[in-house]
């Protein structure tokens, strides 16, 4: 395969050295006896189409690529890829998820109409459910989150054997 890890490694290190400026005069790093010049096009290429550096090629009119006159330069989300907390983009990659108050509700009577308790009781809970305000159903989501966080732990160890129920 012509795309390695290490190899990618390496590019992105050596990019990461000059930042913010290009490598000069293009990049510099150690090849093995292993390495084509086809191998180090391929993850030139790779590294640069998920944005993690830039101005790494041109394609000559051969259908080589070939490092362009600036360099090589890494991005910052390649300086985020090879920082250990993920750099800034784990920072302020914050997702926010809203979820609709009807969503909520309905999620909530699909567990209910799915137990295993008594119908009598299922149609009940479900007619309270439906008569409950937007800060009702916000207040009762959040205490079963809260109570669902409480029995993490026991969740963990059913998962775990789970797991070791499973065969190899």
């Amino acid at each position: 395969m012509k795309l390695d890890r290490r190899l990618q490694k390496r590019i992105l290190e050596a990019a990461a050295e000059a930042y913010p400026f290009p490598a000069p005069h293009g990049l510099y790093i150690e090849l093995g006896a292993a390495e084509t010049k086809e191998r180090v096009d391929a993850n030139l290429f790779y590294l640069a189409e998920h944005g993690l550096i830039r101005k790494c090629i041109e394609l000559t009119s051969d259908g080589f690529a070939l490092p362009t006159s600036n360099g090589i330069q890494c991005t910052k989300s390649g300086m985020d890829f090879l920082a250990d907390d993920g750099g800034l983009s784990a920072v302020l990659g914050v997702v926010t998820i809203k979820i609709h108050e009807d969503t909520l509700r309905e999620l909530l009577e699909r567990k209910i109409r799915d137990s295993d308790i008594q119908p009598e009781e299922k149609n009940r809970l479900a007619q309270r459910l439906k008569g409950l305000s937007a800060e009702a159903i916000k207040h009762l989501t959040l205490k079963l989150l809260d109570e669902g966080v409480g029995h993490l732990p026991e969740a963990v160890a059913l998962i775990g054997k789970y797991l070791h129920q499973l065969p190899l």
